[in-house]
């Protein structure tokens, strides 16, 4: 058979509905309600700093520090130890460490914190907390600076200010 043959070779997926299976309503649902773009999975274990923005998942364990723009969900069975700075932190497994969630922190009915917790709206469904609360002030946005600065203002030194002398 040459490069440019017109005979067709076999469909590997012969015999089944292959797009029926890629797009079953059950496996679009599961893929569609993950919205973490990183997930450490269940049974992994990552030491280190995770800095950045976007949402993360931790469904194993996280030795270090977190600090996102974006959300982070700890799942049931995942532990974080470490400090965790993030806008949105949900807490269903266990974190080990001081939380400073930006806009809300929630903690699950199965989660547990053993730290402090800064935040501007807490949640908690029955979960622990090992710690103290501090509720955030809603930060306002300051006033508009004038685009273009009043220009410094120059002085004038003595000297200049004095008409010569000719002599």
């Amino acid at each position: 058979m040459g490069l440019f043959s017109t005979q067709s070779k076999l469909d590997p997926r012969e015999g089944t509905d292959f797009a029926e299976d890629l797009f079953e309503e059950d496996a679009f649902d599961a893929v569609s309600q993950q919205k973490a773009g990183t997930v450490i999975a269940q049974g992994m274990t990552f030491t280190g700093t995770v800095r950045g923005e976007g949402d993360v998942q931790i469904d194993g364990r996280l030795e270090g520090e977190v600090d996102l723009k974006g959300a982070l969900t700890v799942s049931v069975g995942g532990e974080v130890c470490g400090p965790v700075s993030a806008d949105v932190v949900q807490v269903a497994g266990v974190i080990q460490g001081e939380i400073t969630a930006r806009e809300s922190l929630r903690l699950e009915q199965s989660g547990t914190i053993h730290g402090d917790v800064s935040t501007l709206a807490l949640t908690i469904e029955k979960g622990r907390l090992d710690g103290r609360s501090t509720m955030l002030k809603e930060s306002r946005s300051p006033a508009p600076k004038n685009k273009f600065p009043d220009p410094p203002k120059v002085q004038e030194s003595p000297a200049a200010a004095a008409p010569e002398k000719k002599g």
